[in-house]
């Protein structure tokens, strides 16, 4: 009976977060409890949406948000006036701890990664002339080993 009563809790307690968090973002369909809006994406229901709510709506991917911006102004409005709120990509676990790296990072961590990786490639030598005898010499090396190949030479 007691884990019943947790269960049915925990349960109100997540959908009231959900519902408060909903109250704050633009319109959307309603999402189903854990999975959010997930069973129900397809272009068709996507047009529909689109049709009903208008070019900024919310669909939820789980337990996250996700504001969708359909047309040149709604996305340029978006980001030219809030870009505060755009600023920064969505840290989710996956991303962090699998992917990681530069592509998927953003803020001081993203710095940080591109200043490394600029450093390291110009040590490297890119930007350099160098460089491009180099791959000059190696393509040419290349071209030599498929004509052996083929017979050519």
């Amino acid at each position: 009976m007691g884990i019943f009563v947790f269960l049915f809790v925990w349960i109100s307690l997540i959908f009231l977060n959900i519902q408060r968090a909903r109250r704050k973002l633009p319109p959307g369909p309603t999402p189903l409890p854990f999975i959010g809006n997930l069973g129900t994406l397809d272009f068709q229901i996507h047009h529909e949406t689109l049709l009903k709510y208008g070019n900024i709506y919310t669909l939820w991917l789980g337990r996250t948000p996700v504001i969708v911006l359909n047309g040149f102004q709604a996305v340029k409005d978006a980001l030219i006036g809030h870009a505060e709120e755009f600023a920064e990509r969505p840290i989710t676990p996956f991303l962090r701890d699998i992917v990681g790296g530069i592509i998927f990072s953003n803020g001081h961590t993203w710095k940080q990664q591109r200043r490394f990786s600029l450093m390291t490639l110009r040590n490297l030598g890119l930007g350099k002339k160098s460089l491009e005898a180099w791959i000059q010499e190696e393509a040419n090396c290349l071209i030599k080993i498929f004509a052996r190949q083929r017979g050519e030479i």
